[in-house]
């Protein structure tokens, strides 16, 4: 709640019209989808371009976990820089950025210019490009939706994120088999049409009149101290590094062990997106979900499932069939995130959204920076069912910790877990 002092957003409270109806949220919706699908496609076409232009697992490796590590430095003062900031004139720019960006990658390849540490660069700089992106996307949304459509409005999302994940794998593949440079064109088409979009939505979303602002990492400070203090956020903390490192391990460890065992681009693309195809049925049932099971339960349940499915896994590669395993843990992944951003969206100030969300986003995220390393170390120098072996046993801890940690043992339902909380010094 604003104390004395604090800005209001400049935007009026949003009309509970259906999300279908919702003018705004739609050009938002569209312009993602088409983005997060460019996203897609470039992180199928990144390591399979690397092993073309240097035949290295371990290269490959390295390439995904330097713009693994670039997006993690970037995500604290990202967050707080979307909270000073204009957070639709930042998406328009950053979605300027990646078009350009991606297009010149294209030219160059198309020309046989481009080398793996150009490769390394474009993608260094495009992923931060899309951290400073995201926070101003997740904290813009309480502008273009009311509150009581927060958890629908991010299950949603969830489904066109998974959707992209669905399409743009298989699209990468394909795109990648015509030329090395199609799937970074498609990028940079798909970066222009999300400016297009999200230029139509009406509205300025920065505060009326700006709070007394601190140093830049004061303020990232505040973001953290505040997150610490809510134990569901304290404990998702503690637990979901673990969670992303094995998923993310897996997911990059069957693109390198399929393509260590002679598959083709394209069925690799099939087999991402058969994995995103577990994503987007999650993404679908999400609200009947949400309405009958805590948010403790649902990690619980993800963590302990995800563990003897991944284990399964490793049984698995290097056939194809690896997908459906990874596929069925994925279900439950779009009702626990989607309740749990609302959750920070409803409870935070509207002067620190972009830090709460960048905070719990990069500190959930931290272990899954060296997953694409050491899948690929483990896949070069062992084997792709030993590094999913590895990766499960990661899943099973994160289990144990779910019957440990008191902020997940306890959490209430979705709509409870949204108690206002308050930030330093507010009240």
């Amino acid at each position: 709640m604003n104390g004395p002092g604090e800005a209001k957003a400049s935007v009026a409270v949003p009309a509970a019209v259906p999300l279908r109806r919702n003018s705004d949220f739609r050009m938002l919706w569209i312009g993602q989808l088409l983005s997060d699908t460019g996203t897609e496609i470039g992180m199928l076409a990144y390591p399979l371009l690397i092993l073309a232009l240097t035949h290295s697992a371990v290269l490959a490796g390295v390439v995904g976990t330097a713009r693994a590590i670039a997006r993690l430095c970037l995500q604290l003062p990202a967050g707080a820089l979307s909270d000073r900031f204009d957070r639709r004139l930042t998406m328009i720019i950053c979605d300027s950025v990646r078009a350009v960006l991606l297009a010149v990658l294209g030219i160059l390849l198309v020309l046989h210019l481009a080398s793996w540490p150009v490769v390394l660069g474009v993608s260094l700089i495009e992923g931060a490009a899309g951290t400073i992106f995201d926070p101003a996307a997740t904290a813009a949304l309480p502008g273009i939706v009311p509150d009581g459509q927060l958890e629908r409005a991010w299950a949603a999302t969830e489904a066109r994120t998974y959707s992209a994940s669905l399409a743009g794998p298989a699209l990468g593949g394909v795109l990648f088999g015509l030329g090395r440079a199609m799937p970074f064109l498609a990028d940079a088409v798909s970066y222009t049409v999300s400016f297009g979009t999200v230029s139509r939505i009406r509205g300025r979303f920065r505060l009326e009149k700006a709070v007394e602002r601190k140093a830049l990492w004061r303020e990232v400070a505040d973001g953290l101290q505040l997150v610490w203090r809510v134990p569901i956020l304290r404990a998702v903390v503690i637990q979901a590094p673990l969670v992303n490192f094995a998923f993310t391990g897996v997911i990059f460890t069957i693109t390198l062990a399929l393509r260590q065992h002679g598959t083709s681009a394209v069925v690799i693309g099939l087999v991402q997106a058969a994995i995103a195809a577990g994503g987007l049925l999650g993404a679908i049932a999400a609200p009947r979900l949400q309405r009958r099971m805590r948010v403790g339960t649902l990690v619980t349940i993800i963590t302990l499932a995800g563990a003897l499915l991944l284990g399964a896994a490793a049984l698995l590669i290097p056939s194809p069939l690896v997908a459906a395993p990874v596929a069925i843990s994925l279900m439950l992944a779009p009702a626990v995130n989607a309740a749990l951003v609302a959750m920070m969206l409803r409870s935070a100030p509207e002067e620190m959204r972009g830090r709460i969300s960048n905070t719990v986003v990069m500190v959930a995220t931290a272990l899954a920076t060296p997953a694409p390393l050491i899948a690929g170390l483990l896949v070069q120098h062992v084997s792709g069912a030993w590094a999913t072996g590895a990766f499960a046993a990661t899943m099973a801890v994160a289990a144990a910790l779910c019957l440990i940690l008191p902020g997940l043992r306890k959490a209430e339902s979705p709509a409870a877990a949204s108690a206002t909380v308050t930030g330093p010094g507010l009240s």
